[in-house]
């Protein structure tokens, strides 16, 4: 039976994935949740944007930057996920990313990369592959101690571009 499982409890169990119970909610689960969770705190959502954009509240272009280098950097040694990163310059990523988010969250920056789906067909990600870069986001936004309100933000931003991403 499905249990309900709140953005921060999830937030816990993506970071454990590799180590996950028997009785751990499955993949499926995993991203049923996030959407589920992420429809119900849409509207607190929204008044914190209205309020201050998530862009200032992440600490602006420069405390992005340094939060894309740090999800790139753990995604290099991720063990299910460090094959997408074969190949690939990482600062110019973590550049493109960072773009892509200050555009993305109320910054003035103008994302200039590839759209999404072009940019992540050839890595065939998976669910799994997905909730992995998670735990890398999550782990990265707590390393620079970001408010878990700021995390929940950031990771329904990342669930309603999942299908833009996961192809699998």
């Amino acid at each position: 039976m499905f249990k309900r499982i709140t953005l921060q409890s999830l937030s816990i169990l993506l970071l454990a994935l590799p180590a996950v119970a028997e009785n751990a909610p499955t993949v499926a689960e995993q991203i049923t949740g996030l959407q589920n969770m992420c429809t119900e705190t849409a509207d607190a959502r929204a008044e914190r944007q209205d309020e201050k954009s998530l862009y200032e509240r992440l600490g602006g272009y420069d405390k992005i930057h340094a939060l894309t280098k740090d999800v790139v950097r753990r995604h290099q040694i991720n063990e299910p996920i460090k094959r997408t990163m074969e190949g690939v310059d990482a600062d110019l990523l973590a550049k493109h990313v960072a773009d892509f988010v200050a555009a993305g969250t109320g910054g003035t920056a103008e994302y200039t990369g590839r759209d999404l789906p072009s940019s992540h067909a050839h890595l065939n990600l998976t669910d799994a592959d997905f909730l992995a870069a998670g735990s890398d986001v999550i782990g990265a936004m707590q390393a620079m101690k970001y408010d878990q309100n700021e995390i929940d933000e950031f990771l329904c931003i990342l669930v309603s571009l999942k299908d833009q991403v996961v192809f699998k």
